[in-house]
C-alpha cells in the first residue's frame, strides 16, 4: 500500500505540471586546458616507432608537375589515379588491359599539390584496402556504366577512354581513340568495391574477373616509383577525358 501511495502521488504531480515547448537550442563552447604534463615514459616508448613511421610515410615517390585537383566533370587527380591503375594492371595483372576507372567518392582528398609526392600523400588519397581487378565487360554494358557516370555529372577518373556528357548520357565515347563497339568485349580495370556493386551496376557481379590481392594503393605507389626511376614527373595531359 505504501508503494502504491507514492506511485499515485508521483503520477499526480506529473499530471499537474504544465507542458513546455522547446523554443530554441543554444551552444556554448568551453575551452579545455590540459591539467597534466606529457607522460614522458610513454612518449619515449612510442618515439622510435613514430620516427620509423614518419620516415616511411615521408618517402618521396615522385615529382608532381602541376596541382592535381578533384574536379567535375573531369578530374586531373582522378585521371592520375586511373593512369596508375591502368599502367600497374598491365604490368602486374593483364597486359591487355584497355581502360581504368576511379570512382569520384573514392578520391579522399581534394588536391595533391605541385612538387614532391610522398607515400603519405598516397595513403591520404587512397586509405582503403580496395583491390585492383581486371574484368571483361561487353561494350553495351560498358555504355550503361558510362551513362551512369554521366548522370552523376562525371568526376572520378578514367584512363584509356574519353567521352562527352549530353542530356546526362555518355556520348562520343572513345576507347583508346576508337569508337565504343557495343558488341566487343573489353578488359576494364576497376576496384573490387565497384565490381561488387558498391558504386557500379548489378551486372558487374557476373563479369569474368582477375583478382590477385593487388591493392589499389600499392598500384599507385608502384606507378609513382616507375615514373621517378624513369626520370619522369607525374603529368596528366591537358585535353579533357570527360567533358560536357
Amino acid at each position: 500500500m505504501r508503494q502504491l501511495f507514492f506511485l499515485l502521488f508521483f503520477v499526480s504531480l506529473l499530471s499537474c505540471s504544465s507542458s513546455q515547448q522547446l523554443t530554441g537550442v543554444a551552444y556554448k563552447g568551453y575551452s579545455i586546458q590540459p591539467t597534466a604534463g606529457v607522460d614522458s615514459s610513454l612518449y619515449k616508448m612510442i618515439g622510435p616507432y613514430r620516427d620509423i613511421i614518419n620516415r616511411t610515410m615521408d618517402e618521396v615517390l615522385a615529382e608532381n608537375e602541376a596541382d592535381l585537383l578533384k574536379e567535375i566533370p573531369d578530374s586531373r587527380l582522378g585521371n592520375f589515379l586511373a593512369d596508375a591503375y591502368l599502367w600497374s594492371a598491365k604490368e602486374k595483372l593483364d597486359k591487355e588491359a584497355e581502360m581504368a576507372f576511379m570512382n569520384h567518392g573514392g578520391v579522399r582528398v581534394n588536391r595533391i599539390g605541385k612538387g614532391q609526392v610522398t607515400r603519405r600523400n598516397i595513403y591520404e588519397v587512397m586509405p582503403f584496402d580496395n583491390l585492383l581487378v581486371v574484368a571483361e565487360v561487353k561494350g553495351s554494358l560498358l555504355q550503361q556504366y558510362l551513362d551512369r557516370l554521366a548522370a552523376e555529372g562525371g568526376g572520378g577518373g578514367v584512363a584509356g577512354i574519353s567521352m562527352k556528357i549530353r542530356d546526362k548520357k555518355a556520348v562520343e565515347v572513345l576507347v583508346n581513340g576508337k569508337p565504343l563497339d557495343p558488341e566487343r568485349t573489353y578488359k576494364m580495370v576497376n576496384s573490387d568495391y565497384t565490381l561488387d556493386s558498391g558504386s557500379g551496376i548489378q551486372e558487374f557481379k557476373t563479369l569474368k574477373q582477375q583478382r590477385s590481392g593487388y591493392l589499389m594503393r600499392d598500384a599507385i605507389i608502384d606507378y609513382c616509383k616507375h615514373l621517378q626511376s624513369s626520370g619522369k614527373k607525374i603529368t596528366v595531359e591537358s585535353p579533357m577525358r570527360i567533358s560536357k
